[in-house]
């Protein structure tokens, strides 16, 4: 039995590779990992509860509608650019990286190892196509279930804003990665 629950969880770990991301070591890493899309987010619901309410009109429905149809159209364009990084013909993307190279710490052996550059951008591909995919998946869950009760209890204020956090440090951490993914495929991946 005890085979069997741990071939079970090395399977299920196997789902969630994309997750590599958060496993990468570098420099400045660190920023694009947790700082910005913290910041971003915290932002956001600063200027939505200081501002918006007063100010503007905000239709969350739109918004995570919006949000919902972009997600649904960059799976496919996070999954074609990471199938195209991957067999692109450059010997460059399969050098380790110049200076202090980016490295990634393995599951079992916890060692830190230097990754090419082909494997870096894959990794970050790799994490914007299933955050597209889990953001797709929670706008739409949003849209079909409305969290709410006939009494009022702070219980489900707590869940709707746990879960409003959770998604806009999704759409953030995305925002801010494919930006980096882009400034690797634009400059940094055809240097020597």
């Amino acid at each position: 039995m005890l085979k069997i629950g741990r071939r079970f969880v090395v399977n299920a770990r196997s789902l969630f590779t994309a997750f590599s991301l958060f496993r990468l070591r570098g420099d400045n890493l660190l920023y694009f990992q947790y700082v910005y899309p913290t910041l971003i987010m915290i932002v956001i619901f600063t200027v939505y509860h200081q501002w918006a309410k007063n100010y503007l009109v905000v239709d969350i429905d739109k918004v995570v509608a919006s949000a919902t149809t972009l997600m649904g159209v960059l799976v496919g364009f996070y999954i074609a650019a990471l199938a195209a990084v991957t067999s692109f013909p450059n010997s460059n993307l399969d050098n380790i990286m110049a200076g202090k190279p980016t490295t990634l710490k393995e599951r079992y052996s916890g060692k830190n190892e230097p990754i090419s550059r082909r494997r870096f951008i894959s990794i970050l591909l790799g994490y914007c196509a299933f955050m597209s995919i889990m953001i797709f998946l929670g706008g739409s869950f949003s849209a079909a279930i409305s969290i709410s009760s006939a009494y009022k209890s702070p219980a489900f204020d707590w869940i709707s804003c746990g879960y409003w956090v959770i998604y806009t440090w999704m759409i953030s951490s995305l925002g801010i990665i494919t930006l980096l993914c882009l400034h690797y495929l634009i400059d940094r991946m055809h240097r020597e």
